[in-house]
Order: C-alpha cells, then structure tokens, then sequence
C-alpha cells in the first residue's frame, strides 16, 4: 500500500518524536535533578564541584593533569547547555536550532571526544522536531547527510528533508534535489532533483537554487545541455549572494567558463582578467567553508587555486602580445 504524501509526513513526524523515557534520558546525560519543578542543567560552579570530587581532590588541590579536568569540563557545560536549549524549544520551538547554529565548532568539537554529546545533540533535535520546528528537521537531516558528527544515514536525511519541506523549510527542498541528483537512496533520478531545484528556486529564490538550476543545464541532467542558460543563472546566482560562502559557488562556475576554449561556441565571450578575480573571490569562499567543516570542498578549492594559475597565464599571455582576444 503506498502512503498519501500527508500520512508519510506523519509517519516521518511520530517517527521522530521524543518520548518520556527519551527526556529522562537526556536529565541523565546532563545531570539534571529530573524531580525537581525548575529542571536546568548544573551550573558551572557546581559542575566543578562534581569534578573534584570525581577526581578526589580536596579544597586548594588541582589534578595532576589539568587538560584532563578542562575536557571534562568542557564536555560537562556542552551537555548541559544542549539540555537548556532542547527544553528551551517548549516556548520557542527554534531554541536550539539557533543554539547549534551559534556554537556548532565547539559542540562538533565536543562531539569527537564524547559519544554522549552526539546522542544528546539527536535528542535535541528530536525535541525540537516534536514541537514543530522545520529549522531543526533539517539540520538533522544534514547532519546525517553529512556523517562528520552522526553516523552517515541518507535514508534518515532524506526523511527528514520531507519533514522539513512539508513544514515550510525552503532549503529542505534544494536539500532533496542532492538526495536525488546524487542518487543517495538509489539510483540518481534527474528528473527528481530538477523539479526540486526548480520548485526552490520559484517558491524561495536563492543563490543556491539558481545555480543548482543552472548545474543541471551545465551537464544536461532532465534538460538538454545549454551552457547559455547555464551561464545566466550562475550570473543571477552571483547576483544574490549575500557573503563570501554564497559568493564562491557561482563565481567558481563563472570562471571556469570564462576561460574554457569553447566559450565561443556557447555564445559567451572570453574573460580571463575577470575569471582572475572571480577565481580569487572563490578561493576566500571555499576556505571559510572548509573551516566551518565542510570539507567536501577541499577538490572545490584546489580547482579554484589552479584556475587562478591559468586565467593569470592567459591574461600575461594577452599582455605579451599573445593572440588571445577579449572581446
């Protein structure tokens, strides 16, 4: 029996709801006093009350290694905070979408050393999801899209996307086409990925979306290839970006048109002194990307190093009296 798209929608929801035995457990990992009225993670003051006693120290004395005591510490405070901002979502369902938004690096930091932080980070977002936020729905299927923090799982991701887009996530459905573009739940469906990058791009347009629109006519993917079009939505996409991440996407695609020999065939002149800069602002891009764990960018900043190379030898080429014409 197949299901109607709003009885999957539920099936995904309840799917991913939190129970009572998941909020105990989440008093437990954060060593909550579960009954009391105030419920609230341990203060830090107290939290290093805990820790001399764990490490059996009395008043004055330290530990023999310090650094051991900190990362306790450290993986203490982040529990506990996750724990406030997940109980945070019951008078503002995005609490702890923004708490992880905020302070990511430390909580992937914390993340590495401690397999309770990944189990209370999926709690959280669990009870945000069981309240209604579309935000967090999303951001736990790209963490599982991902599998830098959780285990990898594109099924979950793709469920969760669903969730997300029923709900009025608009990112979510640029976040389906890669699921289907890419063929993570079987085979790549084309056909699937360019409705969902055109269905983005009407509903929400987005620097994201329009050259994701245009990627599928750059490789001819459900349309036949047209590097024209290809071309004016990457321009339209650079149009809209809105910082140095937005930016290096379109402008990576731009260059490397500009300085392909075929641009004439595709209508479109040569330009590699604008390919130079548009290459450069990439790499700044990229870089801040990379830093912020997306590391899958790394082949991304590597094309954008050497495409600097070959457009600064094309430009030095033309000014040697090189027979290379910008028009």
């Amino acid at each position: 029996m197949v299901m109607k798209p709003y009885e999957r929608n539920e099936a995904i929801f309840n799917k991913y709801q939190v129970t009572e035995d998941d909020v105990k457990r989440m008093a437990e990992l954060a060593e909550m006093d579960f009954g009391t009225e105030d419920l609230h993670a341990l203060s830090e003051e107290e939290i290093f009350d805990e820790l001399f006693k764990d490490f059996d120290l009395n008043e004055g004395e330290f530990p023999a290694d310090p650094n051991q005591m900190y990362g306790v510490l450290l993986l203490k405070r982040v529990q506990g905070q996750l724990a406030d901002a997940a109980l945070s979502t019951m008078h503002d369902i995005d609490s702890f979408y923004d708490y992880w938004q905020e302070n990511k690096e430390s909580i992937r930091d914390a993340a590495q050393l401690s397999p309770a932080i990944k189990e209370m980070l999926v709690l959280g977002f669990r009870m945000a999801i069981s309240v209604g936020s579309a935000a967090s729905a999303n951001c736990l299927g790209a963490l599982y899209y991902m599998g830098d923090v959780v285990k990898q799982d594109y099924a979950k991701a793709a469920e969760l996307y669903e969730l997300a887009m029923a709900n009025g996530c608009y990112q979510s459905i640029i976040n389906l086409g890669y699921i289907y573009e890419y063929g993570r739940i079987g085979k790549p469906d084309h056909a699937k990925a360019y409705e969902f990058y055109s269905l983005a791009a009407a509903l929400a347009p987005s620097c994201e979306a329009i050259y994701k629109l245009g990627d599928m006519f750059s490789r001819g993917r459900a349309v036949k290839r047209d590097m024209k079009k290809a071309f004016a939505l990457y321009e339209r996409s650079l149009q809209m970006a809105q910082s140095d991440e937005e930016y290096a996407q379109p402008a990576i695609r731009i260059a490397q048109i500009l300085i392909d020999p075929d641009c004439f065939e595709y209508n479109i002149n040569p330009d590699p002194l604008r390919a130079l800069a548009l290459f450069q602002r990439a790499e700044i891009g990229l870089r801040l990307d990379i830093a912020d764990g997306q590391v899958y960018y790394k082949k991304r900043l590597q094309e954008a190093i050497e495409g600097q190379e070959i457009a600064r030898a094309m430009v030095e080429d033309e000014g040697d009296g090189g027979d290379f014409i910008i028009v």
